[in-house]
C-alpha cells in the first residue's frame, strides 16, 4: 500500500496509483494547499503492492529506444499566426498535427468553462488549439491515463503532453498494465514546477469581482515573447494587460512559494528525459543565435528517443529548424529542481491566517504604490504627457 501522508515530497499527484489499483481503493483528494494526493480506503485495500510499483517517484522508468543523448533544436513555426498563438515557437502545433492528421487522439491541458486547468482529449484542431499556450497551474488529470490506454488498445495513435512527472506516471502505468505503446508519442515540457490549484481559484475570485472573465493568457505576445505578459478579457468587453492585480499570480508563481512539495524534489529536471520529445522556450537564444530571434517565440525541442526522431523528422516541412547542443540550451530546470524557499511554511501560514489579498500585497507586489504608479503611467500616456516628459 502506498502512503504519502508524511512524505509529500515524493508524490507528484500523477494518478497512476489510483488507476492501477484492482480494488479501486485509491481516490485523489486535495490537501489544504489544494494539491491532489491519493487517499486509500484501508478496508478494501488488498495490499497487492501495485500502487508502490507504479509510482514514478519510487520506481525506475525504462525507455527502450532512448538515444544516447538528446538531439537539440531551435524551432520556429513558419506561420506567424501559429507562433503568436503559442507560448514559444509553435513546435507543439506541428507535433500534434501529425497525430490529428492520422485520426489520432491528442491529450493536453486547457482551461475549462470555469478556468479550471484540466487535461482533456482533442480529435480536431479546434479542440487542440485550446491546449496551446502556457497554463501555470497543476492540471487535473482525471481519467486521462485510462482514456489513453483505451485509445491505444483500440489501435489509435495518441499524443500525450504534460509535465515530466505526469509523462513518467503515464509511461509506468501503461507498462505495468502491459499496454502496447507503439502508437504513443509522449511529449513533456521543461517545467519550473506546478503551482497550487487552490491559489489559482483564489486568484480568479480576486481578479473577477463583479466582472466575469471570458479569456485569460499567461503569455500574451503583444509586447513580445521575452516578457511574461498577462492578458485578461471580461464579459463587459474590458481587456487589460499586466495590471498590478493581474500580475499577482505570476509573481507568486515566480516566488516559488506556491509549488507542489514534490517539485523541490523532482526527478525529471535534467536531460535524462523519459519522453520521446521535450519542448519549452529556448531561453538564451538571443545570445547563441541572435539572428533568428524576432521576439515572436523560439521553441526548444529535445528529441530523446528513436520514435521521437522519426516524429520530428516528419514535421519539419512547416518549421524553421536550427541544430543546437545541450550546452547552449541549458536552463535551471534542465539541471536541477527549483529550490524550496526557506520561508515557504511561513507563506502558507500567513495565507491561512490572513487570506489571499494579504499574501498578494506582501509577496506579489499588489499595493497602493504599484497601483498608483501604473495608473500614473496610463494617465500620462492618454494625455500625451509621456512624450512631452521624454522631450
Amino acid at each position: 500500500m502506498i502512503s504519502v501522508n508524511k512524505i509529500k515530497e515524493e508524490c507528484c499527484g500523477c494518478t497512476a496509483c489510483e488507476h492501477i489499483c484492482p480494488a479501486k481503493a485509491i481516490k485523489m483528494f486535495p490537501d489544504q494547499e489544494g494539491f491532489l494526493y491519493p487517499v486509500i480506503k484501508q478496508e478494501i485495500c488488498i495490499d497487492c503492492g501495485l500502487c508502490r510499483k507504479v509510482c514514478p517517484f519510487q520506481s525506475e522508468i525504462d525507455v527502450d529506444d532512448k538515444l544516447d543523448e538528446p538531439l537539440v533544436y531551435a524551432v520556429k513555426h513558419k506561420d506567424y499566426e501559429v507562433r503568436m498563438h503559442s507560448a514559444s515557437g509553435g513546435a507543439y502545433t506541428e507535433i500534434s498535427n501529425i497525430i490529428l492528421n492520422k485520426s489520432g487522439s491528442v491529450y493536453g491541458v486547457k482551461f475549462d468553462d470555469n478556468f479550471k486547468v484540466v487535461h482533456s482529449k482533442a480529435t480536431n484542431t479546434d479542440e487542440r488549439n485550446k491546449f496551446r499556450g502556457s497554463k501555470y497551474i497543476q492540471s487535473d488529470l482525471g481519467n486521462t491515463f485510462v482514456q489513453v490506454k483505451k485509445d491505444l488498445d483500440s489501435g489509435q495513435k495518441v499524443l500525450f503532453t504534460g509535465t515530466g512527472c505526469q509523462a513518467a506516471g503515464l509511461r509506468k502505468f501503461l507498462k505495468d498494465t502491459k499496454t502496447n505503446t507503439n502508437l504513443l508519442i509522449i511529449n513533456d515540457i521543461v517545467c519550473h514546477g506546478v503551482p497550487s490549484p487552490l491559489l489559482w481559484d483564489e486568484y480568479l475570485k480576486f481578479i473577477q469581482m463583479n466582472n466575469k472573465l471570458m479569456s485569460y493568457t499567461f503569455r500574451c505576445k503583444k509586447k513580445g515573447w521575452h516578457g511574461y505578459n498577462i492578458k485578461a478579457e471580461y464579459e463587459n468587453g474590458k481587456c487589460i494587460i499586466n495590471t498590478s492585480a493581474l500580475k499577482v499570480y505570476a509573481n507568486l508563481y515566480s516566488s516559488g512559494f506556491t509549488l507542489r512539495p514534490s517539485c523541490y524534489n523532482c526527478k525529471f529536471t535534467n536531460l535524462n528525459r523519459i519522453s520521446d520529445i521535450t519542448i519549452g522556450d529556448f531561453w538564451g537564444i538571443e545570445k547563441t543565435m541572435p539572428d533568428i530571434d524576432d521576439d515572436t517565440g523560439i521553441s526548444l525541442v529535445l528529441v530523446n528517443t528513436s520514435k521521437g526522431k522519426i516524429t520530428f523528422d516528419n514535421i519539419k516541412e512547416n518549421l524553421e529548424v536550427w541544430e543546437s547542443n545541450t550546452q547552449n540550451c541549458l536552463q535551471p530546470n534542465l539541471i536541477r529542481p527549483t529550490k524550496r524557499p526557506e520561508k515557504r511554511d511561513i507563506f502558507w501560514h500567513e495565507y491561512y491566517d490572513n487570506g489571499f489579498k494579504y499574501i498578494a500585497k506582501k509577496y506579489a507586489g499588489y499595493n497602493l504604490k504599484s497601483i498608483a504608479k501604473k495608473n500614473l503611467k496610463a494617465f500620462l500616456k492618454i494625455t500625451g504627457l509621456t512624450k512631452l516628459i521624454k522631450k
